[in-house]
């Protein structure tokens, strides 16, 4: 009997989903990848391909796995480049910047001290570095990464609102779209607990709002970081930037609040700030304590406690999109 069965479903075609579908591709399996075609969080949001600087002493996975990864982005960011060939790190307090030096060291990820006169036209930076950081207008590299996908072998498919259904006496998962698959994996970003709550799949997975800003016509074509003080980001896009500040103990406040934030941190640098909006998103993160913050692997044929079995479902969440290609190596490893 003809076995139509296709080895790998992945449910989510944004940027972690195509390298999942990409990586299973190049490593001989079968593989469909459908999605909503809608633009999650990461699509919207600040498009930066880290090189881990910027999380060095604070998030030293996520920087390793950015700084281990990000070269398998190079050919896919031509096109989607926007700004200039590097990003910057700025400081207002000498003590902060021996604190990431070290890590920096640590890590070995490459940085170049350029003076801060030139670097920060505000004159607030005491110190000023050159990282290898970029700005990436997430929906040219999306394009991309499909069209690798398809050129991989992997069968495509927008517009479809998968529904993830168990069966509770086999623990099976089907997805109905398309034959029979040995494997679903569901890479969904922030609606990923919805999906599986729908499916009575328990798990402890968490979402939270973020919020940044737009700057339509603004000037600044150089990616930016403050990392210190208000710890103000500004990314150049096609049309402008975009701007933001982390959350206040990782939350963030009404609309009138963070508008406020980010309009005062703009200002103290004497920035115009009059077209400014505001934008907001929602990103799905693990719930354990001391989980694996650049990638969350959950293969439901052996769930930690908490989440519910499921013989044939793996949920992945990369910690930045960055490190998809991390996250897509360890869920391809879990299905070989």
């Amino acid at each position: 009997m003809r076995d139509d069965s296709v080895d790998v479903l992945v449910v989510g075609a944004g940027i972690c989903g195509l390298a999942v579908a990409i990586t299973a591709a190049r490593r001989g399996l079968s593989v469909q990848c459908v999605g909503d075609g809608r633009p999650g969080t990461s699509g919207d949001n600040f498009g930066q391909l880290h090189s881990g600087a910027v999380y060095a002493p604070v998030l030293p996975a996520v920087a390793q796995a950015c700084w281990q990864y990000r070269h398998r982005w190079y050919d896919l960011i031509g096109p989607a480049r926007a700004g200039g060939a590097h990003g910057l790190a700025l400081f207002r307090v000498p003590d902060t910047v021996d604190r990431y030096r070290a890590a920096w060291h640590t890590l070995g990820i490459d940085v170049a001290e350029v003076d801060p006169r030139t670097a920060d036209p505000f004159g607030h930076a005491v110190a000023a570095f050159r990282i290898p950081d970029h700005s990436v207008h997430l929906p040219a590299l999306r394009a991309s990464l499909l069209d690798l996908a398809r050129a991989s072998g992997v069968r495509t498919a927008t517009g479809y609102d998968v529904t993830v259904r168990r069966d509770p006496s086999t623990t099976l998962v089907t997805a109905g779209v398309g034959p029979r698959f040995r494997t679903i994996v569901l890479a969904t970003g922030a609606d990923t607990p919805a999906l599986l709550a729908h499916a009575g799949i328990g798990n402890t997975l968490r979402t939270r709002r973020i919020a940044w800003g737009r700057l339509p016509q603004a000037t600044s074509g150089t990616l930016t970081y403050w990392l210190d003080g208000d710890m103000l980001a500004i990314s150049p896009d096609r049309d402008g930037a975009r701007v933001g500040l982390p959350g206040t103990a990782g939350r963030y406040g009404t609309t009138e609040a963070e508008y406020a934030r980010l309009h005062a941190a703009l200002a103290q640098r004497g920035m115009a700030a009059e077209s400014l909006s505001l934008r907001w998103g929602t990103v799905c993160e693990p719930g354990e304590a001391g989980a694996d913050p650049s990638a969350l692997i959950m293969d439901l044929r052996g769930p930690l406690a908490g989440w519910s079995p499921a013989a044939n479902l793996i949920v992945a969440l990369p910690g930045k999109w960055t490190t998809a290609w991390h996250c897509a190596d360890q869920v391809i490893d879990a299905i070989a």
